[in-house]
């Protein structure tokens, strides 16, 4: 299911947003290209050959996700730009661009992994998937049904008031997360994917947008970008969700689905940068993964982790580079850009 509705608005500047999107199509296989490529508020900078998106916030300036450009470009990209932005952090970045920022004097660390399921190869039997299968049956039994459609053929206003409750049910409840979580958009988008959920009564209880995943002109994948359910319909749902996600798409023959970051999850155990790294930053990421107050009032950190877990899919590092200390202020700055507050 394609979706054909152009999309323009205030991201528009820097780089133009048809030639964005050309771009987004040959090189897009970062898991947050899509939202680098269109989400509001985020500025571009590059040219025919690649693009990179950044926020403004004060003096400092965040970027998000690697370049979208073809990867004998991405560090002669990254060197103009940083000609013109001195203080500067990158995040949710691969590991190929953390090395161009390393050889640049940049400190890296870890903020977490991406799951990632290679739909060629994927089943969802072997003992280690039992919580997965259990909560896909609980779904079953309880008359759950899963399937593809499209906003208006759910209904627009049904879909919004579901969002609304469950954000209602969320610590930050007045605005989208944004920036490193693109913000809800609830209009037809070009290639996303939307699943829904309904009760035996035929009830919307929730759904699961995917963004898609581009290499050479063509959808090699998707990234699972929003999931959302009523407190009453049981929060495995979701697994129900991706079971239908990921049997369509293996049908399609698309390569891969990343279930998203697992934010600041293990970060002590990464190895690569360590080097390059900065002691107090892990410390600092792993402290606010394991207290119980961020995880009840800010963000369900492990609860995301086992969630994705249960897939047991491939974890992928991504990664947070920085140029200035000391570190707290841009992390300050990165939850500000992404409205944590």
């Amino acid at each position: 299911m394609t979706d054909t509705l152009p999309r323009t608005g205030p991201t528009d500047t820097g780089v133009a947003l048809p030639l964005r999107v050309a771009l987004l199509r040959r090189h897009g296989r970062a898991s947050q290209a899509y939202s680098a490529t269109y989400q509001e508020g985020i500025e571009h900078f590059g040219d025919e050959h690649g693009f990179i998106a950044y926020k403004q916030v004060g003096r400092s300036t965040l970027v998000l996700s690697d370049p979208i450009a073809p990867p004998d470009r991405a560090a002669e990209l990254i060197s103009r730009f940083l000609e013109k932005h001195r203080d500067v952090s990158f995040w949710y970045l691969s590991g190929s661009t953390a090395k161009i920022l390393a050889a640049r004097g940049f400190t890296i660390n870890a903020m977490g992994h991406d799951t990632i399921i290679d739909l060629k190869t994927y089943t969802f039997e072997g003992g280690k998937k039992e919580t997965l299968r259990r909560g896909i049956n609980r779904m079953v039994k309880r008359g759950f049904t899963t399937r593809e459609s499209t906003l208006t053929e759910v209904g627009l206003d049904k879909v919004r008031a579901m969002s609304d409750a469950w954000r209602q049910s969320r610590t930050i409840r007045n605005d989208e997360v944004a920036f490193l979580n693109r913000p809800l958009v609830l209009m037809e988008e070009p290639d996303v994917r939307r699943f829904f959920t309904f009760d035996g009564e035929g009830k919307l209880v929730a759904f699961g947008f995917f963004d898609p995943l581009y290499e050479g002109g063509e959808i090699v994948g998707y990234m699972s970008q929003h999931n959302r359910h009523l407190q009453e319909a049981d929060s495995m749902v979701h697994f129900g969700i991706k079971r239908v996600a990921i049997e369509t798409f293996q049908k399609e023959g698309r390569k891969v689905l990343n279930l998203g970051l697992a934010l600041l999850a293990d970060v002590l155990e990464e190895q690569e940068f360590k080097a390059n790294s900065s002691w107090i930053t892990a410390r600092y990421f792993n402290f606010s993964f394991n207290n119980s107050l961020v995880n009840r009032y800010i963000y369900p950190l492990k609860g995301i982790l086992a969630h994705r877990r249960a897939f047991r899919g491939e974890q992928q590092w991504v990664y947070f580079a920085f140029n200035r200390r000391p570190v707290l202020p841009r992390i300050l700055k990165m939850m500000r850009a992404s409205k944590v507050f």
